[in-house]
């Protein structure tokens, strides 16, 4: 019993190092584009990063992936911020798209959160601190994601 409890901690601990890394380069990444281009509305969207913390991030494993692309890349700062503002699900590379399977297609999932749903990889971050989010159809029904990683 106490290597599952172990187990289980210990996959605790690695999604709260992720969310951790996701949350202080989101930090960089916005912060330094508010230096360089003032009077931008992302001035706005840096404050509630910092005033939220790290409750702004979203607790699934897909949703942390897709950020942690948007973060990661070897783009300039203004393009990683574009994308993690314009960038639409289904844009993302195949490996990340939410996709589930509806009858004998595959489409791909919204983001659904207090009712509303949303296609856009910028609502995956909760800046406005409302409910938790889910994958949803277009619906706003609760879905299962198809994995899409591959495996090594």
């Amino acid at each position: 019993m106490s290597n599952i409890r172990t187990m289980v901690d210990m996959r605790k601990q690695v999604l709260e190092s992720k969310e951790t890394t996701i949350y202080k380069k989101l930090l960089n990444i916005f912060g330094d584009f508010c230096d360089n281009h003032p009077a931008t509305s992302v001035d706005g969207l840096f404050e509630l990063l910092i005033e939220k913390g790290i409750k702004i991030l979203p607790k699934d494993k897909r949703a942390l992936d897709i950020l942690n692309c948007m973060v990661c890349g070897c783009d300039s700062i203004p393009m990683q911020v574009q994308k993690i503002l314009n960038m639409r699900f289904g844009n993302l590379p195949t490996e990340l798209k939410p996709i589930t399977k509806s009858g004998r297609r595959h489409e791909i999932a919204f983001w659904c959160k207090d009712g509303s749903v949303f296609d856009q990889v910028k609502m995956l971050l909760n800046f406005e601190g409302k409910g938790v989010g889910f994958w949803s159809d277009a619906n706003g029904e609760k879905v299962t994601l198809i994995d899409t990683v591959e495996k090594k």
